[in-house]
């Protein structure tokens, strides 16, 4: 079932708005930082204010669909949006079912637009091949990739697992620079030619083919026991969250 992210404070509107269309799980959070396996994202203007222009501006440069989501359908508020660089919104209230096809066309834009790339990802892919350690994705070529992912999952017989590593600081600082580019090659050394790997926001990512979730623990263990290894003075603590692609 795909996954619908609302950027929203505490809004009974939304909530009801959203509670009735089926087909889609849907997730509400205040934070902007998500996993890549979010289909689509809309952001509340009520939440959001002026930033929701800047919002959407970045989850397109991560290749996400987005679109911003109002109660306001007047026509300053919509020439408001589009002053904002905001060109995909949705004005509500709306029925369940428009809402729904509303949405799905919203994802199924970005769907179009990446079937022209699966054939040059999946050469890029196989010309990795020749190197070793995991293929290393640009973080703006990563929900690309997984999406591409998600479609191989679709005709192949076998599993996948998305692997996210964190960092947690001992002195409960901020995440410094520099922490990701250190554990970020240990990453990509410890994992199979086949698998996929990027930084991502302030994490790694790996993508793990054909494994299953015994496999991807035993590989995810061993990458975190490798990095406490060679970087045993460093003040962060690697930790790692892992599901099914599916």
């Amino acid at each position: 079932m795909k996954k619908i992210m609302i950027l929203s404070g505490s809004d009974e509107r939304l909530q009801e708005q959203f509670s009735h269309i089926t087909g889609y799980e849907v997730l509400f959070t205040e934070k902007e930082t998500f996993l890549p396996d979010i289909a689509c994202v809309l952001i509340s203007q009520d939440f959001a204010g002026k930033k929701a222009g800047d919002i959407c501006t970045l989850f397109t440069q991560r290749n996400i669909p987005n679109a911003a989501v109002t109660f306001d359908g007047s026509e300053e508020n919509q020439i408001l949006l589009l002053d904002r660089g905001i060109s995909h919104y949705l004005i509500l209230p709306m029925s369940s079912r428009l809402l729904s096809k509303r949405i799905a066309a919203l994802i199924g834009e970005a769907d179009r637009r990446d079937s022209g790339t699966g054939f040059e990802l999946f050469s890029q892919l196989a010309k990795a091949d020749t190197h070793m350690g995991a293929y290393v994705v640009r973080e703006s070529d990563f929900a690309n990739i997984y999406r591409f992912v998600l479609r191989l999952q679709e005709r192949m017989d076998k599993q996948a697992q998305l692997v996210c590593f964190s960092f947690h600081s001992r002195l409960k600082g901020p995440l410094e620079p520099g922490v990701l580019e250190e554990a970020f090659p240990i990453v990509q050394r410890c994992l199979r030619r086949g698998d996929i790997v990027s930084i991502y926001e302030q994490r790694i990512y790996a993508v793990l083919m054909g494994a299953d979730e015994a496999g991807g623990r035993t590989a995810s263990d061993r990458i975190v026991n490798t990095y406490h290894a060679h970087c045993c003075d460093s003040m962060y603590d690697m930790v790692y969250e892992m599901a099914e692609i599916e």
